[in-house]
């Protein structure tokens, strides 16, 4: 992606060390022509609770940025009850859903102020395909890259 090597694997293994987590896959989703993200799908333990807001994709970013390089961090984490299987009992890719914003590490939502800050976050959601972008949201966090600011 974007000139990286990804192993998915890896991605994998360093995300069933947090506690949280009982099963996950990663996968590489087509966002756009040429913008593919990291996706995480994950299968919560019991201790894990219900998660509110983005606890979760916050939790589990920060400890895959301790573990990982940048490039490997994905952008997005989705809980799921179980991993959709096809009848043969492999994962079926297809059935894995869009993330929805809260899959997203997205701060405390403070509205963008001013023209130009609500200018910046109506580019930002149209490019990384989220719905709201608040003032303490981090780009790169989001899914933003180079590629993305030099569209910007």
């Amino acid at each position: 992606i974007r000139g990286y090597r990804i192993e998915p694997g890896e991605i994998v293994a360093k995300l069933c060390e947090h506690a949280f987590v009982r099963e996950a896959v990663v996968v590489a989703r087509q966002n756009g022509p040429s913008d593919k993200h990291l996706i995480a799908y994950v299968v919560c333990a019991p201790e894990a609770g219900s998660d509110e807001g983005n606890r979760l994709a916050s939790a589990l970013r920060a400890h895959l940025s301790a573990r990982l390089p940048d490039y490997m961090v994905p952008s997005a984490f989705v809980r799921l009850g179980a991993l959709p299987l096809t009848v043969n009992g492999k994962l079926d890719r297809n059935a894995l859903p869009a993330p929805a914003d809260q899959a997203y590490a997205l701060g405390a939502y403070e509205s963008p102020q001013g023209a130009i800050e609500t200018a910046l976050a109506q580019i930002w959601a149209e490019l990384l395909n989220v719905e709201r972008i608040g003032r303490n949201d981090h780009f790169f966090e989001l899914g933003g890259h180079s590629l993305l600011a030099v569209q910007m």
